[in-house]
């Protein structure tokens, strides 16, 4: 990695660090520590240089100024053919399969004003997916290989960014570096717009994606499964990815739309996870909608919710918010209140003349409706899955590509957490997307430890490596994972007047276990921290 760098990012000075050399420290901090630049002194202070690939004299020229100086050539250079070059060398060396590739986008969140961001990419607000719209951002999207989601190719885009315009020119960025039309593209809805799909199609290539809510094939097939339930063939069974030990079923209904407007296909399936969480979620926004709707009934008839025209616009407010518009019937009820007034001033006398004055006092009634509930439970868990792949590609094996596509939105839990991609301790927008290129690259190394890992415990009949806490056994290593069972690992040196004594690494059987499966000798690993 670090030749490739220096190989593409030129200085017009030399220095004690490269560009190459300084961008791999960066990276190394982001897997295994996470500091700001002006910590990064101290913790390089903290590790011998060998370990680090780095002489006394380079060790001592880490500072925030350099570090930063990097960042500001990786954020010049990055389109000039690095990770072009980086992705091709992944690609040989691990021999990653490329059939398949998975793209999603994420918000990257910023607090902070950032006015001189005015080159592209820019930190604007725009469509935040951290639920913080109040936020500036900036759009990561990422491209992973469906053999161990490896990070391959990723671009930063301005905040305002929204995701249904940046898949052309990234597919031609991956025929570019693939040097192929024919790989199969996977991303969500966003991608179902007729010129996206039309421009994967034209050139040769395949897709899948999922047919969004808003197409009116959707919409016309809900309607008929809420007056008239299909019929659903199961078609799978499979662990729930994403609630281990749970079952999760798919049914296929062949009576739904075949086409899309467009010629393409349309694959109709219901999971059963994904009913269970329509149906949950229904019921929060009813909760939610009736908590709303009690609050408000103890506001009414004061202020600006006099009249049943105000209040009416009160509750709809409510049941959009909700999403309860369709399941909730909500009647302004009028009670007429009559009261009478004396029409003269003074000490009241039995006989004073009184006049009748009638005021209206509204109230709510709230009702659920049942009819409507049990019609909308009949299209709970359903979604079209649209695609480009000829027949002989069945629905199964369509589904299995699409199911995949959790596995890239690992890759951006690991970076939100485990990496820490945000806060950014960093004010300069150009050294901001320069960090984001040092993520990507902690990803690409992250994924690649992992997928060595667990193919080497595939071909070796390991069925799990004590590396979680207490010793518990864990069936899919994680980098994090493998990097917190080495971060204890610690060795000596006494330095005495007439000799120095040194207490060598003691390596436990898992660790010893974890370097053979990463195909690092223990001697060299030891030889390594010792020299």
């Amino acid at each position: 990695m670090v030749r490739i760098l220096d190989k593409h990012i030129h200085s017009n000075r030399t220095g004690t660090l490269t560009h190459g050399e300084a961008i791999g420290i960066l990276v190394h901090n982001v897997l295994v520590s996470r500091d700001p630049l002006y910590g990064l002194s101290a913790w390089v202070g903290q590790i011998d240089p060998n370990a680090l690939g780095l002489t006394d004299e380079q060790a001592a020229a880490v500072n925030d100024d350099r570090m930063a100086r990097a960042l500001d050539q990786l954020s010049e250079y990055a389109g000039r053919g690095v990770f072009f070059q980086l992705a091709l060398r992944s690609i040989k060396l691990f021999e990653l399969e490329t059939a398949r590739i998975h793209f999603d986008t994420t918000s990257v969140t910023f607090s902070g004003q950032y006015r001189g961001s005015t080159q592209e990419p820019r930190i604007v607000r725009g469509h935040n997916k951290d639920g913080h719209p109040d936020l500036k951002q900036l759009v990561f999207g990422l491209n992973v290989t469906a053999d161990g989601a490896v990070p391959l190719y990723h671009q930063v885009y301005s905040g305002n960014r929204t995701d249904d315009t940046v898949h052309r020119d990234n597919v031609d960025a991956l025929r570019d570096l693939l040097a192929k039309d024919d790989f199969i593209y996977t991303a969500d809805g966003k991608l179902c717009t007729k010129e996206n799909l039309q421009h994967i199609d034209q050139f040769g290539g395949k897709f899948v994606t999922v047919l969004p809510r808003t197409r009116k094939e959707d919409a016309g097939f809900r309607e008929k499964l809420r007056y008239k339930a299909g019929r659903w063939r199961t078609m799978m069974a499979v662990e729930n990815p994403r609630a281990r030990g749970e079952i999760e079923t798919y049914g296929i209904c062949t009576t739904g739309p075949a086409r899309t407007e467009d010629g393409f296909r349309l694959i109709w399936l219901r999971s059963s996870a994904k009913a269970r969480h329509d149906e949950e979620a229904r019921q929060e926004g009813l909760e939610k909608a009736k908590a709303a709707l009690k609050d408000l009934a103890g506001k009414l008839n004061h202020r600006k919710l006099k009249t049943r025209k105000q209040i009416k616009a009160a509750v709809k407010r409510i049941l959009k918010d909700a999403q309860c518009v369709e399941f909730l019937r909500v009647t302004v009820v009028p009670t007429v209140i009559t009261t009478y007034k004396r029409t003269r001033i003074g000490r009241p006398n039995p006989g004073d003349p009184k006049e009748r004055v009638s005021t209206t006092q509204y109230s709510l009634e709230i009702k659920e409706d049942a009819v409507r509930l049990r019609q909308e439970r009949n299209a709970d868990g359903v979604f079209a899955l649209v695609t480009n792949l000829p027949p002989k590609w069945k629905a199964g094996q369509v589904l299995q590509i699409y199911r995949y596509q959790p596995h890239l939105e690992r890759r951006f839990e690991n970076l939100k957490t485990e990496y820490c991609v945000a806060p950014v301790y960093l004010k300069t927008p150009k050294r901001i997307v320069g960090f984001l290129h040092v993520c990507f690259l902690a990803l690409m190394v992250a994924a690649l430890i992992e997928r060595e890992v667990r193919r080497r415990m595939d071909s070796e009949g390991v069925a799990a490596i004590p590396i979680y806490p207490e010793e518990r056994q864990c069936r899919s290593p994680t980098a994090p994972r493998i990097f917190e069972l080495f971060s204890q690992v610690d060795w000596y040196k006494h330095v005495g007047q007439d000799e120095e004594v040194l207490y060598p690494v003691r390596l436990s059987a898992t660790h010893r276990q974890v370097l053979q499966l990463l195909g690092v000798p223990r001697q060299q690993y030891e030889g390594t921290i010792e020299a």
